[in-house]
């Protein structure tokens, strides 16, 4: 959990000091994280899907007792990762300027989205390459390594930040942009990090991952095949929040045509989204505890324990996220000002920062028992689900309340509430059926 909040943490030192900067620069920085961030996850959240296989391979390789096989896993996944992720790096960079183009007509808010996530996408490979360390170390217990390399990688993003944006200590003064730069190259040495974890004697003794041979086209193939389906249920979460997050650019350039305002409505948005990340990356961080012990038991052929694992990590989740959601719902403003003091953008996000704190405990048992699920190897029911909910219900819903109802931003975000509690009743019918109990690897 530590380790996942200090990741999280990237994007908001980015947007409490973006926040910093005078207007419209600190607006239009704020606004265009929520777009650029899930340009993002929806290309890098579905190569470093890649962590769903290795994680569930070598979780089943630690129960049955066969620690050489688990390091041929993070072999091969670390070939896949650095092959896919090159490519896609490649493609998408000289694509982002006309991604941006076709999100706003603003021409500044055009150019700082554009140097900003340029920059991330040069932190991609690395990105990709560390989910997969970081699944291997986590199927095999040690959820430690990662967060040592994860405090590496934030102390410097967030040394960078500070002389990058502002221009300190004979720096050049880049705004957003160095805060994306900052990231690429705290990423970077993040992976570094990981890669001399795995150099360790403790690995090249036991777990022998760059040992000849290990490469093999079969295991390749099976990292696939459960990987894809969660990676496409990202690209389907981050494409539907990017039309989310369209919808909430409505009402932005409705107040542009009145009164030439700035995009309160999108900042309001992604300040919300990312105190939302503390619940989110946290329950990851309990899903994947769940995921890990979930495949070692099945690996162990023991499936009863297994279900006990999963259900009390639910119960911690709940009750410890709920008390999260709690503070979100009764001080909305305080969090909000953390990253903002505009009185707009307080205003406009209190109403929907409450509701999202209620939906504090649903988020936390939907997301552990989505993990669990594919820490039994089932990702293809999680990619179903996920797109039916998001492109029938959230969508439709958003724009329904949002624009056709003109309930404003609370109505698009009473949309996330109805999708939370739909997600989070399938993903617990589903866990309740065992059927997961049988799926070999």
């Amino acid at each position: 959990m530590l380790a996942l909040l200090t990741q999280t943490a990237i994007n908001l030192v980015d947007t409490s000091l973006i926040g910093m900067l005078p207007e419209p620069e600190r607006t239009h920085g704020q606004a265009m994280l929520s777009d650029s961030l899930t340009l993002l996850w929806a290309i890098g959240g579905f190569l470093s899907a890649i962590s769903v296989g290795t994680q569930t391979l070598v979780g089943r390789r630690v129960g049955q007792g066969e620690p050489l096989e688990s390091g041929a896993v993070l072999a091969n996944a670390l070939l896949l990762a650095m092959v896919t992720s090159s490519v896609l790096t490649c493609v998408c960079i000289p694509l982002v300027p006309t991604y941006f183009k076709l999100t706003s007509a603003a021409s500044e808010y055009v150019h700082i989205a554009t140097g900003y996530t340029k920059w991330r996408f040069v932190g991609l490979v690395s990105m990709v390459v560390t989910a997969a360390y970081k699944a291997f170390y986590d199927g095999t217990g040690r959820t430690y390594v990662h967060f040592w390399a994860a405090v590496i990688m934030n102390v410097v993003n967030f040394a960078l930040c500070w002389v990058l944006i502002f221009g300190r200590y004979g720096f050049p003064h880049m705004g957003a942009e160095g805060a994306g730069l900052a990231a690429a190259i705290s990423s970077w040495v993040g992976v570094l990090a990981m890669a001399l974890f795995s150099l360790r004697k403790v690995d090249h003794d036991k777990y022998r991952p760059y040992r000849r041979g290990t490469i093999n086209l079969a295991t390749i193939k099976q990292l696939a095949k459960l990987s894809v389906p969660s990676g496409l249920a990202t690209m389907v979460v981050m494409t539907g929040f990017k039309a989310f997050i369209g919808i909430v650019h409505v009402f932005d350039n409705r107040l542009a045509e009145q009164t030439g305002g700035e995009p309160i409505y999108g900042a309001a948005t992604t300040i919300i989204i990312n105190v939302l990340s503390l619940t989110i990356f946290a329950c990851m961080a309990f899903g994947v505890s769940t995921a890990t012990l979930v495949s070692q038991s099945l690996g162990a052929r023991d499936p009863d324990s297994a279900e006990r694992y999963a259900w009390t990590s639910v119960k911690l989740a709940a009750m410890a996220f709920g008390i999260l959601g709690a503070t979100e719902l009764i001080f909305p403003e305080f969090w909000l000002g953390i990253f903002n003091k505009s009185p707009a953008v307080i205003a406009i996000g209190v109403g929907p920062m409450r509701l999202m704190g209620a939906c504090g405990p649903l988020i936390a048992v939907g997301m552990i028992l989505t993990q669990a699920l594919f820490g039994a190897g089932n990702p293809r029911f999680v990619m179903l689900v996920e797109l039916t909910l998001h492109f029938f219900v959230l969508l439709p819903l958003a724009y329904l309340f949002g624009v056709v109802l003109d309930w404003s931003l609370m109505g698009v975000w009473l949309s996330a509430a109805v999708y939370v509690l739909l997600l989070t009743s399938i993903m617990a019918w589903k866990f309740r059926s065992n059927t997961w109990k049988s799926i070999i690897l």
